[in-house]
């Protein structure tokens, strides 16, 4: 039974801001046709540099680096690590992008036979137009070593392949591209395949497979068998690709936001049978049997607890991003990515339509705290249409030049509703129009078509400028019901030709925002069969709200764990808050050791890797800003 939704039950914390992350994409993901914009904003101060802002204090514990390669100049310009062998593989981020100015984007092979001296001896070059983020990872099978990589799109106004890519590094030296696939139904303008956000491959019953995320369709887990690939015998074929509607028992107890997605996978095979741990957002992990790889079987699905065991509040924030199972099999550990240390309480305020609904605000806007205090935001409304600097109502005009003057409607803050183009440019059209803020309406694909009403995303700029107004996200639901009207939740979309929101200018209800701290993202330990959460692990800073602003972020981004057999070491790469060691069993879990560097750090990726003779593995750690990091955990 879904549960009845309740106001945040706050304790003992205070007002502040940030980026709710929630949607039917990825927060590290770019812009792609059907609207999605979640890339992760790199703040200001959010960077590794000198000085004392944007990172915590310098420090470690049980932690000793052991070497470093740089491989980029740009901010934000490396995402994931992976590893195989001696070598290990980083991807080269949308600030890469050569329409960005970047030198171009792929991955990066770095030979780290030699710990404290890496050396990048190749690069993988990216399909045109496309750049790779979460997803990069190796296998071996039939004699050879495969590499399958994500794309997503640098420009989606130009032609683009898209889907994953899949290279022969037997020779890392010289790496052999062997094809570029993916989902192709339905069709996306300028797309070849769907953009995939990450992407795993396997081996199974003497055939090669990949997993791959879909961002563009809602049957989102995508199963597909590469051996014909890796032959040299024929393309991948897609044998299977389930989504939330196809698991009755996942849907329903959805944590903030129901924003229910598939982010990212991990297959193990555990007492003979194959297994793919989906992470899913707000509706948590997802368990399913894949011993048949075209029919994979649901078994179970997490549940975040309620309320909230580390901030009290009544409702959970979610954001399921990563999962990884322990060696043995017996545990699961989960990260929580949320940039956001505050939740948004929206309501509408007059009309037939008034009382509490979901919403977020925005990270890179003016923050509402700061613009209006702890009486926070209210005012009129107005329909605004897409807001985009494209005709999407047929008229021959541009959506954002039909924005009318704020002046002429007297409303405070005008509405738009989300898809074509990035946020950024939505909140800059009712900027230029005089409005005091801009809210923002989730899309139908956001809302799965119904599935979540309610379900918000709050996305990053996608533009250079600087914003002088708030901005807030809030379910397709509650967008229609502004403007006392019934709320629809398929083709076409309201801003559309055809579509069935109110003319543009049409004055709505008012409305009331305000905001509390509720925490960065964290850490849970689950029981492997039945993925109950044993405990949970955050950073102190990151229930502290004096660390709200001006420390980076604070989430932590990915864990891995110790490759030796019942060795229950876990890592993880926390962004801002540098790399963190902890243990974990049955007790619980608890954190044994740390690094953050002079200047900062800013991880993305963590790989634990044996190099040379067994024993404590090397982790290979991805900065953002730099390029690969080498740690060893000196502790017990």
């Amino acid at each position: 039974m879904r549960r009845k939704r309740l106001w945040p039950l706050l304790v003992g914390v205070v007002s502040m801001m940030f980026l709710t992350t929630s949607a039917i994409a990825h927060p590290e993901s770019e812009h792609s046709d059907d609207g999605v914009d979640t890339a992760i904003e790199a703040h200001p101060e959010d960077k590794q540099h000198g000085g004392d802002d944007g990172h915590l204090p310098a420090s470690s514990s049980n932690v000793e680096l052991v070497g470093k390669v740089d491989l980029t100049n740009r901010d934000g310009g490396i995402a994931d690590v992976g590893a195989f062998g001696n070598y290990a593989y980083l991807n080269a981020f949308h600030p890469e992008c050569t329409q960005r100015g970047g030198t171009g984007t792929g991955v990066h092979v770095v030979d780290v036979s030699d710990p404290a001296n890496p050396t990048k001896v190749a690069f993988i070059d990216a399909e045109p137009n496309s750049y790779v983020g979460e997803g990069v990872h190796v296998i071996r099978f039939n004699g050879k070593d495969i590499l399958v990589h994500n794309n997503e799109t640098c420009d989606s106004n130009q032609p683009v392949t898209s889907g994953f890519s899949v290279v022969d590094v037997t020779d890392p030296t010289e790496p052999e591209g062997l094809g570029q696939y993916g989902d192709s139904l339905p069709a996306v303008t300028n797309q070849t395949f769907h953009t995939t956000h990450s992407v795993q491959a396997f081996t199974w019953n003497d055939k090669a497979y990949a997993v791959a995320q879909d961002n563009q369709d809602l049957k989102d887990v995508d199963i597909f068998d590469i051996t014909p690939v890796v032959n040299g015998t024929g393309p991948a074929v897609l044998v299977s690709e389930v989504g939330l509607e196809d698991w009755p028992g996942a849907q329903g107890s959805y944590a903030n936001g129901d924003s229910v997605f598939h982010h990212d996978m991990q297959q193990k095979v555990i007492d003979g049978h194959n297994f793919l741990l989906a992470s899913y957002w707000d509706a948590g992990q997802v368990l399913l049997n894949i011993d048949d790889p075209a029919n994979p079987v649901f078994v179970t699905d997490s549940d975040f607890s309620q309320p909230d065991p580390l901030t009290g509040l009544e409702i959970p924030e979610g954001n399921s991003h990563q999962s990884y199972w322990s060696s043995n099999g017996k545990f699961v550990l989960s990260s929580d990515e949320d940039f956001s240390p505050t939740r948004t309480l929206f309501e509408i305020t007059s009309g037939p339509h008034a009382g509490p609904y979901g919403g977020g605000e925005f990270g890179w806007t003016v923050p509402i705290s700061e613009q209006y205090g702890e009486a926070g935001l209210s005012g009129s409304t107005v329909w605004g249409g897409s807001g985009c600097d494209s005709d999407q109502n047929g008229n021959g005009i541009d959506d954002d030049e039909e924005v009318p003057a704020a002046s002429a409607t007297g409303a405070d803050i005008v509405v738009f509703g989300r898809g074509v183009c990035f946020f950024s440019t939505k909140v800059e059209a009712g900027e230029n129009a005089g409005y005091d803020a801009v809210i923002i309406g989730n899309s139908h694909g956001g809302s799965r078509n119904g599935l979540l009403q309610d379900g918000f995303v709050c996305g990053s700029r996608g533009h250079e400028y600087e914003p002088t107004v708030s901005a807030l996200c809030i379910g397709h639901r509650a967008m229609h019901l502004l403007f006392d009207d019934e709320p629809a939740f398929s083709p076409p979309e309201g801003y559309e030709a055809g579509g069935d929101m109110p003319a543009i200018g049409t004055l709505g209800a008012s409305v009331s925002a305000t905001t509390v701290f509720d925490g960065w993202g964290y850490v849970h330990l689950h029981d492997a069969s039945t993925l109950r959460i044993i405990d949970d692990y955050a950073v102190p800073e990151g229930l502290d709200p004096d660390y709200a602003r001006g420390f980076g972020n604070l989430t932590v981004h990915e864990v891995k764990t110790d490759p030796r057999m019942n060795v229950n070491l876990a890592y993880f790469s926390y962004y801002d808050a540098g790399l963190r060691v902890a243990k974990f069993g049955k007790k619980g879990i608890k954190e044994v050791g740390h690094y953050i560097a002079e200047g900062g750090n800013d991880f993305w990726g963590v790989y634990p890797l044996q190099i040379g003779n067994a024993g404590k593995p090397y982790l290979l750690m991805s900065d953002r800003d730099s390029g690969l990091w080498i740690f060893r955990y000196t502790g017990d």
